[in-house]
């Protein structure tokens, strides 16, 4: 039979491991909250903290993998970091729960502070173009152009997975971005300035920018170079009718 532990919540192995008691008094009090909704606020922003210190640290990998010619390896670490700006996207959803009032009162506690003193994002922004270099290095060891490698020969495809796995981070990071964005206009509205003095259209142009531009124009370039006409097996008329097209 099994005997409940009489070991405190807040003193069980589990609570010691995860340091409970000094993740859970990082919110201030109720008491101490300037609008009720600021826990919700709080709660979201220290998680993605979180998230984004997760990301930084498989970047690193990612990184380490990469100029190790652990091609493979890096791929699947740029992937787990993909996975952890989709959470920090989805967790977003909590803020739109946020009163636009309410929120005009929790901003006050900011001071001065934005999004862009983030810490675990700068350190996201400086790791993540660093697998372009890489990419670059490897391609240049290889001996071959991005455009072919994106042409289908097996000889490539640990490369095509490469430059593939860096387009996926690539639109993560704009879909974060540009979610934060609706965020900031649902909270203060679209002409609103931020507490920091940075008026919205500026995230509006930042949540375009990408990390990657070299595997967005391969697609360009390749696209230009495709055949226009139509190469497959000959038409016969009367198909081309019925199908309402014209010889």
């Amino acid at each position: 039979m099994h005997t409940p532990s009489k070991t405190p919540a807040g003193d069980s192995a589990y609570a010691r491991y995860l340091s409970t008691d000094v993740l859970l008094s990082l919110q201030r009090d109720t008491e101490g909250l300037a609008d009720p909704d600021e826990m919700v606020f709080l709660v979201v922003q220290q998680s993605s903290e979180l998230w984004l210190k997760l990301a930084a640290t498989d970047l690193e990998r990612a990184l380490r993998a990469a100029g190790e010619g652990h091609l493979p390896a890096a791929v699947r670490m740029t992937g787990r970091v993909r996975s952890h700006i989709d959470c920090l996207t989805r967790q977003l959803d909590g803020l739109d729960h946020i009163s636009p009032w309410a929120y005009q009162q929790i901003r006050t506690q900011l001071e001065n502070g934005s999004g862009f003193d983030s810490p675990g994002w700068r350190r996201v922004r400086t790791l993540a173009p660093q697998l372009s270099d890489l990419l670059e290095t490897e391609l240049k060891s290889a001996g071959v152009e991005l455009e072919e490698v994106y042409r289908g020969d097996p000889r490539w495809e640990p490369l095509f997975q490469f430059a593939e796995a860096l387009l996926d981070l690539d639109v993560a990071c704009m879909e974060w971005r540009s979610r934060h964005l609706r965020v900031v206009e649902r909270l203060i509205g679209t002409d609103a300035v931020g507490v920091a003095g940075t008026p919205i259209d500026v995230l509006a142009r930042l949540a375009t920018r990408r990390f990657y531009p070299r595997v967005w124009e391969v697609r360009s370039r390749l696209t230009a170079q495709a055949p226009t006409r139509y190469t497959g097996p000959a038409r016969t008329p009367g198909r081309d009718k019925q199908n309402g097209n014209t010889p």
